[in-house]
């Protein structure tokens, strides 16, 4: 695919009120309950330098992670779920339902990431 290809897909996808405010939805409600979580999980582990990145209810805390690997616990689904949301306008134009589809797959994954978030938030807390 050539790059003026994509751009017409991605183009003919933003045209589609659906999948453009479902979209800029998803990156605004990721966006920010990262950002929240970040300085939430950033001024936890200040003090001692690492953060709980694992609690189980049997064992309790199990895993732990020095603070620089909080960038990649943020960064890493956030480009995941971007890169979702892209393919999705990639694909719209050749298949209308895996445009959809992924655009449905980037807003279960975003719920997900938003709870996984609140519950790491709150055991560091």
């Amino acid at each position: 695919m050539t790059w003026e290809e994509w751009r017409f897909n991605t183009r003919f996808a933003w045209e589609n009120p659906l999948l453009r405010w479902a979209s800029v939805g998803l990156c605004v409600l990721l966006m920010a309950v990262s950002a929240f979580s970040a300085v939430r999980l950033v001024q936890a582990g200040l003090p001692s330098g690492f953060f709980v990145t694992h609690y189980t209810v049997y064992l309790g805390i199990d895993q732990m992670s020095p603070l620089p690997w909080l960038a990649a616990v943020i960064c890493v689904p956030i480009l995941v779920i971007l890169a979702t949301i892209a393919c999705a306008f990639t694909f719209f134009r050749q298949d209308n339902l895996a445009g959809y589809a992924l655009v449905m797959m980037a807003a279960f994954s975003t719920l997900v990431w938003s709870y996984f978030l609140f519950q790491l938030v709150k055991i560091n807390s």
